[in-house]
């Protein structure tokens, strides 16, 4: 996108009043813009980078002029986005025409992300829905934030136009800001376990599965990425502290500022860290010590920057997730929890995992011990 040029926000929704969330939107940074359905044009469409869509569009005059024909009614905004998407990238009406795929992110607006992903555990529910109907996000529509939409705007109109497969991965460290350091190796090896898109996914989308495969399988799991109360437990630490560390005078706040996440949708799902940074760090912390735990991390620093650092006072901290798969936010020592393979979950990011004392309660997450891990609970349950 040209440096001097918004990434634009188009909004399609029967709702008049939703021209006050366009101004919202636009407040951001970004150029937004409202329009009814009747109203769709392809200019518009073809310069939007995010195409922001209501899910259940009522006052639709054209549309209801063809509503005898199946093939020809367009349902809802599900449905509308699979249209806008060929018509985006130029597929069709036959096979002499060459489509040119941009990489325009579609989210879908709901209010009843409930109903539509019916069955599914909450936690899934955006990732679920957009992977099974080729967008790159859903959000409930009481709880679209106009700063993380307009985030995700500038990250599609961050990506490149075209992608020169040779070149794909500097294209797309550059795209997550990941600067050369001394654990810069480490977390292009921890981006690589989980499978990126590097070239021939990317380069034939215009990059557009690159920002699905991130949003998606990325920011929501603890990957190369992950939030702040993980890479708090790495460090033995409450995530509260994380922010006593980053105002601290010390070498090792300056090693967590160095770690933090700074590339595009950073402030999508609020603060992440790289995990090989905060692992570069904890191996610092322990370079004098002969200890190797969280605790020991924890101890050191308590030692050293004050008693504003509250320990978590675990070894080996570990998470639970609970039955809509949450985040449980107090960790537990390894020895006394199982791990658990819920649908959905990257099997490249941590595994989350279930008190072995909370199986019993908890039939259904017990239902997802790992088979490995099944002899560690007691006998008759999982």
């Amino acid at each position: 996108i040209p440096m001097n040029q918004q990434p634009f926000i188009l909004l399609v929704d029967d709702d008049p009043s939703q021209e006050a969330f366009a101004l919202l939107l636009s407040q951001q940074g970004v150029e937004a813009k409202h329009i009814l359905p009747d109203e769709l044009t392809e200019h518009d469409l073809k310069r939007a980078n995010l195409l922001l869509l209501d899910e259940f569009i009522e006052e639709w005059s054209d549309r209801e002029e063809v509503n005898d024909s199946v093939g020809l009614y367009v349902r809802d905004g599900v449905a509308l986005a699979g249209v806008l998407r060929s018509a985006i990238d130029g597929r069709g009406p036959n096979s002499d025409t060459v489509p040119s795929p941009m990489n325009t992110a579609i989210v879908l607006r709901t209010g009843h992300l409930d109903v539509l992903a019916a069955g599914t555990p909450a936690f899934i529910q955006p990732m679920t829905i957009a992977s099974r109907h080729d967008m790159e996000w859903v959000v409930e529509k009481s709880k679209a934030k106009a700063t993380e939409l307009a985030s995700l705007a500038r990250a599609a109109a961050a990506l490149p136009t075209h992608w020169s497969v040779p070149k794909a991965l500097e294209m797309q460290l550059e795209w997550l800001s990941l600067k050369e350091s001394e654990w810069s190796e480490e977390a292009v090896a921890q981006i690589e376990l989980c499978r990126p898109p590097w070239s021939v996914l990317a380069a034939t989308s215009a990059g557009r599965r690159w920002l699905s495969w991130f949003l998606q399988t990325i920011l929501p799991f603890p990957t190369f990425l992950v939030d702040d109360v993980r890479a708090a437990s790495y460090l033995g630490i409450t995530s509260e502290s994380l922010d006593e560390l980053l105002d601290c005078d010390s070498e090792f706040c300056e090693l967590l500022a160095d770690a933090r996440y700074t590339g595009q949708l950073s402030t999508f799902a609020g603060r992440r860290w790289w995990r090989a940074g905060i692992a570069e760090m904890k191996s610092r912390i322990l370079e004098d010590s002969e200890g190797r735990s969280a605790e020991d991390v924890a101890n050191v620093l308590v030692k050293t920057i004050g008693s504003n650092i509250q320990p978590l006072g675990l070894r080996h901290p570990v998470f639970q997730i609970d039955a809509s798969y949450n985040l449980i936010n107090t960790p537990l020592e390894v020895v006394d929890a199982v791990r658990i393979q819920p649908d959905e979950w990257p099997s490249y990011a941590d595994d989350p995992w279930l008190e072995v004392e909370a199986s019993s309660s908890e039939p259904e997450l017990a239902g997802l011990i790992v088979i490995a891990d099944r002899a560690d609970i007691p006998f008759g349950l999982g």
